[in-house]
């Protein structure tokens, strides 16, 4: 485990079991612990600075999510990507935010219009920026969708069916790739300003379910990280 690069929780408001889980979830999302990573809850809470029990707290709700194999007498691991639950999130996902793009461009076209115009600006701004910035910056745009709905709850459900699909994401977010993102972004952006509301469905339901079709070269580029390998 590359335990020396998490430094020392800091005091907040937060309980030391969600400073942990967010420390880990994080990590584990970003890649910074690859799949099949073994980990230990004494090693975290030494760097961490915090007993074991907020840790292990932190790796029952890892476990709960499908991010952790804890096994009595066995290493915990890091689990492997299911190509099962990146399909099952891109389908949640789907459903959820283009019923919420429907509401919004039905209700709340004028608000929705700003708050996607000034996101895209910002990604524009970032093109090139590191991979976990650049990611919050893709996360507003679309938390802006479902926030322009009157619904802004379903982010928070789409945060936690997406998980397994953002460690794909952050896989592949290199430079041409933000590109790309800012492109469709850009695209769907349009479609709302001019009103059509099919169009804008059908391009946000591609650029959702587009990162399924790097699936077949993150698996050769890294067999290992996936179940079945």
């Amino acid at each position: 485990m590359n335990a020396p690069s998490f430094a020392p929780l800091k005091p907040t408001q937060n309980s030391a079991t969600d400073q942990v889980f967010d420390v880990l979830y994080d990590a584990v999302v970003s890649v910074k612990l690859p799949p099949g990573t073994k980990v230990s809850e004494a090693e975290f809470a030494k760097h961490l600075d915090v007993s074991r029990q907020p840790v292990r707290d932190a790796f029952y709700r890892l476990s709960n999510l499908g991010f952790m194999s804890i096994r009595p007498q066995r290493a915990t691991l890091i689990t492997q990507i299911s190509e099962r639950a990146v399909t099952d999130a891109v389908f949640t996902r789907i459903a959820l935010e283009v019923e919420c793009l429907t509401s919004a461009m039905a209700h709340n076209a004028p608000a929705l219009i700003a708050a996607l115009t000034d996101s895209l600006h910002q990604q524009e701004e970032a093109l090139g920026a590191a991979s976990a910035d650049f990611h919050a910056l893709d996360e507003n745009f679309h938390a802006a969708i479902c926030q322009a709905s009157g619904h802004e709850h379903v982010w928070t459900l789409i945060r936690e069916r997406k998980a397994h699909l953002d460690r794909i994401r952050y896989l592949t977010l290199s430079t041409a790739r933000q590109r790309f993102v800012i492109t469709e972004h850009g695209d769907l952006l349009n479609a709302v300003k001019s009103g059509d509301a099919a169009l804008a469905e059908t391009l946000l339901r591609n650029h959702i379910g587009a990162v399924t079709d790097v699936l077949p070269d993150l698996k050769t580029r890294h067999p290992t990280y996936f179940e079945g390998s």
